[in-house]
């Protein structure tokens, strides 16, 4: 039996391992007689040894950043809701069909905020927008109702709903300045509201968009694409929207197969 751990004391190993990184030197005036080492955790010295490791850790390396052709196509779903509706765009104009107001409702103050919200909406698309957009306001008042009535209910007065409404789906379609040559102040005129149509444009949004992520391509938008507000519903998009989308999409799934046959 050894009588120092230094010497090979048989409770310790010969060599200290990776675990044992405490060790004690004992100096008997200032000449070294003992050493041996132990783990460090569970000491008052194991939080040197943590900060260590960190300082120590190299950083993971960050993934390659996609290619401009898989940031387009991710950017298109966002905005159209999925990779299936991307690729089922076509150029043909939004119709009327199934744009009616429900004939029944739960009581007569929702009919006639829908009634009232709906004037407004085919008002302000006769005056600054199109037939076209005239379907795609009443198509999202239709489905904001669907999705979210108390969004329609809570709203202030439907001229607050209808330029919310109007806020969105001109957004999504890029009709406001300075991607388009309207100004949203005209729109806020020809509905007579005191506050700008964006006030009640979030919450209409956000009704719209439901609980699907589509935060993040708000952010790292590609270049050379359309600043669009993805809602993700592609019956809101009119022929001229869709017509770009579409190019965008050919093009960049033609990137995409050239690098496929690179490779």
């Amino acid at each position: 039996m050894y009588d120092h751990p230094w010497l090979g004391d048989p409770g310790y190993p010969d060599e200290p391992s990776a675990l044992d990184r405490l060790t004690h030197l004992v100096l008997v005036d200032g000449r070294l007689v003992e050493t041996w080492s132990e783990p460090v955790a569970g000491t008052r010295w194991q939080r040197y040894a943590d900060r260590f490791d960190r300082e120590l850790a190299r950083p993971q390396p960050s993934p390659p950043p996609p290619p401009p052709w898989q940031r387009v196509l991710d950017w298109l779903a966002s905005v159209c809701g999925g990779d299936a509706a991307v690729a089922a765009l076509t150029v043909e104009p939004l119709s009327d069909d199934g744009s009616d107001l429900p004939t029944e409702t739960p009581d007569e103050g929702a009919r006639r905020r829908l009634e009232a919200t709906a004037e407004l909406l085919d008002a302000v698309a006769a005056r600054w927008f199109d037939a076209e957009m005239a379907v795609a306001f009443r198509r999202a008042l239709l489905l904001v109702w669907a999705e979210e009535p108390e969004t329609v209910r809570q709203a202030r007065t439907a001229a607050h709903l209808a330029g919310g409404i109007c806020w969105a789906v001109g957004k999504a379609n890029g009709s406001y300045r300075p991607q388009g040559d309207l100004r949203m102040a005209r729109v806020q005129e020809a509905l007579a509201l005191s506050s700008a149509i964006s006030g009640y444009g979030g919450t209409v949004r956000r009704a719209l968009v439901g609980f699907r992520d589509l935060q993040g391509p708000r952010w790292w938008r590609p270049e050379n694409v359309p600043a669009l507000e993805p809602l993700g519903v592609p019956d809101l998009l009119t022929s001229t929207t869709r017509e770009r989308l579409v190019r965008l999409r050919d093009r960049a799934l033609a990137a995409r197969d050239e690098a496929t046959q690179a490779a």
